[in-house]
C-alpha cells in the first residue's frame, strides 16, 4: 500500500541519515547543502552562516504551517521573537492541508522541508519512525521548558517509543453546541453541565420539527467530535494502549456508536446522506439543527455568523452511563531531523512553547494554548459563550486521540464502515467486527 512504500522510503531515509549524520544535529556536506539548494532555488547567502551567528549574517529558519488563519498572530509572534534574536530570520510558510503532507512526503525522497513546522497526532508515529523528525529529549532538557504545563495526554501523544519528538502548541476539546432560539420557541430550558445523554436525547425529541425542517440533533459519523467520545465515555477504546490490537469488536465500543444510531432511527437527526451533503456545523449555523457536538475549533467561526452569534452557547458533554468523555488533540511543533540550524530552530520551538506566543495565541482566539496558565486568556476571548465547557473537559476528562503508526490506514476502514452504519445499511455488530478484522491486519503489518 502507499503508506507501507511511504514508510519504507522513511525507513531508508532515516538509515542513511544515521550513516552520515550521526546523531543528526551535523551540519551537511557541502555537495549536500547545494543539492538542496538547487531543489528548493536558494543561493549560498544568508541562509549559509555559522550556527553562532558570529559571522553576523542572519540564519532563515522556515517554518511551515497549514492554517492560513493562524498566520497572523504567528507573524507576531515571530515578530517578538525576531526582537530578541536578530541573528535569526523566521519565514513562515503557509500551504494547504493536502499539499503540506505531500510536501513532508516528498522530503521523504531527499527534498527540501521546513525546519519547523506543525505536526497532528495521527501522523507523528509514521514520520518519527521515519526519521524525519529530530528527538527533543536533549533539547528540553537543557531548556527552561517545564513539561507539566502542558496537558499530560498532549505530552504523551507526541511521545513515541520513550522519545519526545514534537512540543504541544495548542490543543482542542469536545463541548455541545445549542441554539437558544429553538430551546424558547420549544419552551425548553438550556442544558446544564449535570445533564445526561438521557436528558440529551429526551430534549432532541422535544426540538425536532420536521415540519419546521429542524432537527434536535446532527448524528452524523465524525470519529473526533462525536463516536469517539462516547465509546471512551462507555468504557471502550479505539484501539489498544500497546496499539496491537482493535477496539472495535468489544460492546463496550459498540454501545458507544449504537447511542448514536438510536438518535437517527428516532429521527431526531437528519439523515446521514442529509449531513454528508451539508454536513451538521453549516446545518446548525443555518439554524436547522437545535444542537451540535463540536470541536473548540468551531468557536471562531460561530462567533463570526451573524445568523446565529448571538443566539448560542455551548456546555459540557452529557454523562454516559455516569461517565463523560472527551478527545483532546492538538498540534506540535516539530523540528526536521536534518536542519542545517538545530540550535537557532530549537530557540524558535522554544520561544513558541513558551508564555509570550501562548498568549498572543489565546488573544487571537484561533485555538486554545498548550501553555496551560495562558488558557483563561483564551476563554476570555469568546466571554458571551461558556468556553469554560473546552477547558473543564481537557482537566477533567479527556481522553487522548487514538492513534498508531499507520493511523489513516485503519482511519480510511473506519470511515467505510462506519458511514455504512449511520446511513441504517448495517448492523453496529457487523460493521464493527468488520472493522476491527480489517484494523487489525493493518496493526499485525506495524
Amino acid at each position: 500500500m502507499k503508506l507501507r512504500k511511504i514508510m519504507v522510503l522513511f525507513l531508508c531515509m532515516s538509515l542513511l541519515a544515521a550513516m552520515s549524520a550521526g546523531c543528526g544535529k551535523s551540519e551537511p556536506s557541502n555537495s549536500d547543502a547545494a543539492k538542496e539548494m538547487a531543489q528548493t532555488g536558494e543561493t549560498d547567502t544568508a541562509g549559509e552562516v555559522s550556527q553562532t551567528g558570529s559571522s553576523g549574517k542572519q540564519v532563515e529558519i522556515r517554518y511551515a504551517i497549514w492554517d492560513k488563519n493562524q498566520e497572523e498572530y504567528l507573524q507576531k509572534a515571530a515578530d517578538e521573537f525576531m526582537k530578541l534574536n536578530p541573528d535569526i530570520k523566521i519565514t513562515i510558510e503557509v500551504t494547504s492541508w493536502d499539499e503540506y503532507w505531500t510536501k513532508l512526503e516528498v522530503a521523504a525522497t531527499g527534498g527540501s522541508i521546513a525546519d519547523v513546522f506543525w505536526m497532528n497526532g495521527p501522523n507523528i508515529t509514521k514520520y518519527a519512525r521515519g526519521g524525519v523528525l529530530l528527538p527533543l529529549d536533549d533539547f528540553i532538557a537543557n531548556s527552561d521548558l517545564d513539561l507539566s504545563n502542558y496537558p499530560a495526554s498532549l505530552v504523551d501523544l507526541y511521545t513515541i517509543d520513550g522519545s519526545k519528538y514534537a512540543l504541544p502548541k495548542d490543543f482542542d476539546t469536545i463541548a455541545v453546541w445549542y441554539n437558544k432560539a429553538i430551546f424558547d420557541a420549544a419552551g425548553v430550558d438550556y442544558p446544564s453541565s449535570d445533564w445526561t445523554w438521557e436528558d440529551m436525547v429526551e430534549i432532541a425529541g422535544r426540538l425536532t420539527d420536521t415540519d419546521k425542517d429542524v432537527y434536535g440533533i446532527a448524528s452524523q459519523y465524525n470519529s473526533q467530535e462525536g463516536s469517539y467520545n462516547t465509546i471512551f465515555a462507555n468504557g471502550g477504546n479505539v484501539i489498544s494502549e500497546d496499539k496491537t490490537k482493535s477496539g472495535y469488536d468489544s460492546e463496550a465500543a459498540k454501545k458507544g456508536i449504537q447511542c448514536w444510531i438510536d438518535l437517527l432511527e428516532k429521527g431526531y437527526s437528519p439523515s446521514e446522506a442529509s449531513l454528508e451533503e451539508t454536513p451538521g456545523y453549516i446545518q446548525f449555523e443555518s439554524g436547522k439543527i437545535a444542537m451540535l457536538w463540536g470541536g473548540s475549533w468551531r468557536i471562531k467561526e460561530f462567533s463570526q455568523t451573524e445568523e446565529i452569534a448571538d443566539v448560542i452557547d455551548c456546555v459540557e458533554v452529557p454523562a454516559l452511563n455516569g461517565e463523560k468523555a472527551s478527545v483532546i488533540h492538538g498540534l506540535g511543533n516539530c523540528i526536521y531531523a536534518n536542519t542545517k540550524y538545530p540550535d537557532e530552530a530549537g530557540k524558535w520551538v522554544e520561544f513558541l512553547a513558551g508564555e509570550t506566543a501562548n498568549t498572543i495565541q489565546a488573544e487571537s482566539g484561533a485555538a486554545i494554548p498548550a501553555y496551560t496558565p495562558t488558557v483563561s486568556i483564551w476563554a476570555k476571548s469568546y466571554s458571551k459563550y461558556n468556553a469554560q465547557a473546552y477547558l473543564t473537559a481537557a482537566n477533567d476528562y479527556s481522553y487522548a486521540y487514538p492513534v498508531s503508526a499507520n493511523t489513516a490506514e485503519w482511519q480510511q476502514y473506519e470511515a467505510d464502515y462506519l458511514k455504512v452504519v449511520f446511513s441504517l445499511n448495517m448492523t453496529v455488530d457487523e460493521a464493527c467486527d468488520k472493522l476491527a478484522a480489517e484494523m487489525n491486519k493493518v496493526l499485525s503489518a506495524e
